[in-house]
């Protein structure tokens, strides 16, 4: 009997609500048809432009920028180590992905690390952004995938200084939200195109 009831308390709470939903959708499709019904989507042929510059492109970026992470990994151990950091390994070894203290070798690699986590937190949305903005908008889209690109690697080198001001010393630096702006642009463009707003 308890069993039963916990079997109609998580169809009540979690099944209910998606029949609701369907049920729902459903009277939108016969009230509103021309909303739902199936479009033609075309993929133009510089699409292919897009795939290999927004994520080929930047995936190898990314491998890039990890590889400046490893070599740093190995540089600050060894210079703790010189420097008499009994903990050198222990701070600065896998599965650490920062080094703790705040001595000038653990800030250093703490930037470094740094420009390629934040490459990696934006990356989701932008690779989405621009697989989507380049079904209507590829040119514009592949150039705000190149301009990504570039700035990551300016924006990159100027946090890996140490100084995390200077992430915005290049001029580039500042393009990685330009560049992921173009992307949210082209994408809503997409969307509403698919919509037949325009």
């Amino acid at each position: 009997s308890d069993t039963a009831n916990m079997a109609l308390a998580f169809i009540a709470k979690n099944i209910a609500p998606l029949v609701g939903a369907c049920l729902g959708e459903a009277y939108l499709a016969r009230s509103f048809g021309k909303l739902v019904e199936p479009t033609m989507l075309q993929v133009p042929k510089l699409y292919g432009g897009v795939v290999l510059v927004n994520a080929v492109g930047t995936s190898f970026l990314l491998i890039y920028l990890s590889t400046k992470v490893g070599q740093a990994r190995a540089k600050f151990i060894e210079k703790a180590k010189k420097d008499g950091d009994a903990d050198a390994e222990a701070r600065y070894a896998y599965p650490k992905m920062f080094a703790e203290g705040f001595s000038d070798t653990a800030r250093q690699f703490n930037c470094i690390q740094r420009g390629h986590q934040h490459a990696l937190e934006t990356y989701p949305s932008f690779i989405v952004l621009s697989l989507v903005g380049g079904l209507r908008f590829p040119v514009v889209t592949m150039l705000g995938g190149l301009v990504w690109m570039i700035a990551r690697v300016k924006w990159a080198q100027g946090y890996a200084t140490g100084n995390p001001s200077e992430r915005y010393s290049s001029p580039w630096g500042k393009h990685i939200w330009t560049s992921i702006f173009v992307q949210v642009i082209t994408a809503t463009a997409s969307a509403a195109g698919l919509l037949g707003l325009f």
